[in-house]
């Protein structure tokens, strides 16, 4: 059997982490960034970051010798083409601002022949992406959660231009991943797909208990933490995503 092979196109928390997940599946991984101070440190995310190899590795979910083996199967490089050359599909996985991603698949609809692009967007329009290639039909949107390692959750996005078998390759990934996964239809309307949208209604209702003197923020993460045995609460979970950026 061939190779599996992918491209993540950005090496920052997201792209690392969805880049080690690959590997350690078997893939053969190019992570392409800007330059090679950024290719550099997307190497070190992986191996030395929050839930890197070396933490997998500490926590006995992987040994030295498969570390070593995942590390083989990467490479970290500033030439997009040559990432996506042969590949069976790309990711990408660059900053949350819909012109820095509309310029990445335009420079992928350059490079790129008919694989599957997916988007790691956490609520951009797959449509708004779509727009950007010359076929719009590859395009998809595959939204893993941080830390990546260990969030099981993938919400696949299709637009209604989307190919029915760019919805099943990203379906049959993520089942090749062990993960947990949800496919909807794109809202243009709004921004969100399931998870960010239900969680941003409660954070605002959160903030305006607060903000009208009714309970603090740790009452209110309290609150919703033990009485909904959610893992953390709206004002915590804010905290950990700052640490993230």
């Amino acid at each position: 059997m061939a190779q599996q092979s992918a491209a993540v196109v950005g090496g920052g928390i997201m792209g690392a982490g969805i880049a080690q997940v690959l590997a350690r599946n078997g893939y053969e991984v190019a992570v392409r960034e800007m330059n090679e101070e950024l290719a550099d440190s997307a190497r070190e995310r992986v191996i030395s970051g929050n839930y890197g190899l070396k933490d997998a590795v500490e926590g006995g979910y992987l040994s030295e010798a498969e570390m070593d083996g995942v590390l083989e199967r990467m490479t970290f490089t500033t030439d997009l083409e040559a990432a996506t050359e042969g590949t069976e599909f790309v990711i990408e996985a660059v900053t949350e601002d819909l012109a820095i991603k509309g310029q990445v698949f335009r420079d992928l609809d350059e490079v790129t022949d008919d694989q599957p692009l997916y988007s790691n967007t956490s609520g951009f329009a797959v449509t708004s992406i779509a727009n950007a290639v010359s076929d719009p039909s590859r395009v998809a949107v595959t939204h893993f959660f941080n830390p990546v390692a260990v969030m099981d959750m993938v919400e696949i996005v299709r637009a209604p231009e989307t190919d029915e078998a760019v919805v099943e390759r990203a379906e049959e990934l993520v089942d090749e991943l062990d993960k947990t996964r949800v496919t909807i239809d794109d809202d243009p309307g709004s921004y969100g797909f399931i998870a960010n949208r239900c969680y941003a209604a409660m954070g605002e209702e959160a903030q305006k208990i607060v903000d009208e003197g009714i309970a603090t923020e740790e009452q209110v993460d309290k609150a919703l933490e033990d009485g909904y045995n959610l893992p953390v609460g709206p004002f915590s979970l804010a905290g950990i995503g700052e640490e993230w950026d």
